[in-house]
């Protein structure tokens, strides 16, 4: 390999986004089913998806805004409860920031709600700003941004849960609508106490190898001058 194809091959593994998914959802309304069921099934689909859940990302906002910066897509799953939570409404305006900045694609999921609830802020979403504005009286502009980031997500396209569809079933529809977006091939499921075999991984385990070969080379300044010496 030359020196300038080399260097090509370089600037496309920087170019890449580290994290496919950045999840967005209400802990305190649907965090120990919908949501973490999703979010488990995202991964076990070799989809990497992130949340704020306590763990690396969560607490500062510096964090979450990495996070999201670093992914492709973002996944915000309104729920009832969605809008009672600040810090999912803080996570909501640095999501369609980061649509308009840097093209993140954006995949809103109603979750028994109706898009007008939250377009028009209706409903239970409606109750829960008449108490954000008491709350925040003296923040009226972190308000209407959290109004504007909601108007505009629900203007996208997104998926809506039937009440009578089967969650695990309206999953696998989102599993799916993220994988084709991010062109991967989803494997068909081998038994659970089986590895997945070479020839059954999909692309993303791989992309997933290349994406930790990338960080040892390039935090590892010996190694970075070495390939650029050839």
């Amino acid at each position: 390999m030359d020196l300038f194809s080399l260097i090509n091959l370089l600037m496309l593994l920087l170019s890449r986004k580290d994290n496919d998914v950045f999840l967005s959802f209400s802990h305190h309304d649907i965090g120990k089913n919908f949501g973490d069921h999703l979010y488990k099934d995202l991964n076990s689909a070799g989809i990497r998806t992130l949340r704020d859940d306590g763990g690396i990302y969560a607490g500062q906002q510096s964090d979450i805004k990495k996070a999201i910066q670093e992914s492709r897509i973002s996944v915000v799953v309104f729920s009832k409860g969605y809008a009672s939570s600040t810090k999912c409404l803080d996570q909501l305006v640095l999501i369609m920031d980061a649509r308009s900045k840097t093209g993140l694609l954006v995949l809103p999921v109603f979750y028994n709600v109706d898009p007008s609830e939250v377009w028009e802020q209706k409903g239970l979403f409606e109750e829960a700003f008449a108490k954000h504005e008491k709350s925040f009286q003296k923040e009226m502009a972190r308000v209407e941004s959290w109004r504007a980031a909601l108007k505009e997500a629900a203007d996208l396209a997104g998926m809506v849960l039937q009440q009578d569809r089967y969650e695990s079933k309206f999953i696998e529809s989102i599993v799916k609508e993220i994988a084709d977006k991010l062109n991967f091939s989803l494997p068909q499921a081998p038994p659970s106490s089986l590895p997945l075999s070479a020839a059954l991984r999909p692309p993303s385990y791989f992309l997933g190898l290349l994406r930790e070969w990338r960080r040892s080379v390039f935090q590892t300044p010996s190694l970075f001058l070495f390939f650029l010496s050839f």
